[in-house]
């Protein structure tokens, strides 16, 4: 279901009303004479978080995993789900001054998305993961099955799906998060080409490929 149109507009379509209120006010500021600078760094702030460019993929192999949010790589590791299946999950981190703009990794489609309502933590809190606002998006693909995990964090106004089912092209705009994490939960053997730490930018950087010959398995 389409919940917003943002495309290719310079500034993201979710971040106007904010843009055009902080615009306004510095106008006044401006006719007042009354902490001009102040206002215009909110309105310059904003437009930098809700800026929307385009991004160009660091790899067309339709076995490459791309970054789906801007921010850090702070976990790799194994886990295994309550049903017992087993993932590889890959966190990353992003602050507000990322670009909030989420891309698909893969050309997928979305087959069911559950959102749980929660708390907006810090994303260092131990409490973060536990409490926080969350959606969980299952994509099915040519590979295995694999989940998207969005956590708000303290300074986002919630978490934004264009999509909360159908399809999704390599690297297409689904979603925008201001502020938290963003987990990956992937085929137990793919070839992961980033470490902890690293800086990754949302559908251009490689974080690993799919091995050839998974194949999609429902079951």
């Amino acid at each position: 279901m389409i919940k917003t149109h943002t495309t290719t507009e310079f500034i993201a379509k979710e971040g106007w009303k904010y843009v055009g209120v902080f615009f306004i006010l510095f106008l006044f500021s401006l006719s007042v004479n009354f902490f001009q600078w102040v206002f215009l760094f909110l309105f310059l702030g904003t437009v930098f978080i809700y800026r929307n460019f385009e991004r160009i993929s660091a790899e067309d192999d339709k076995m490459a995993l791309l970054a789906p949010a801007d921010g850090h790589v702070v976990d790799i590791s194994k886990v295994i789900l309550q049903d017992g299946k087993e993932f590889l999950k890959l966190e990353i981190r992003k602050n507000i001054w990322n670009m909030s703009i989420l891309r698909s990794p893969i050309l997928a489609n979305i087959s069911s998305t559950k959102r749980v309502h929660g708390l907006l933590l810090n994303s260092e809190s131990p409490l973060f993961k536990k409490l926080g606002e969350r959606a969980i998006i299952k994509l099915e693909s040519e590979h295995k099955p694999m989940f998207i995990i969005v956590t708000a964090g303290i300074f986002s106004s919630g978490i934004e799906l264009f999509k909360s089912i159908g399809p999704l092209k390599f690297s297409q705009r689904f979603g925008l998060l201001l502020d938290g994490g963003v987990e990956l939960l992937l085929p137990i053997d793919i070839r992961v080409k980033v470490s902890l730490g690293d800086s990754v930018r949302a559908g251009e950087s490689v974080l690993g490929y799919f091995a050839y010959g998974i194949k999609n398995d429902k079951q």
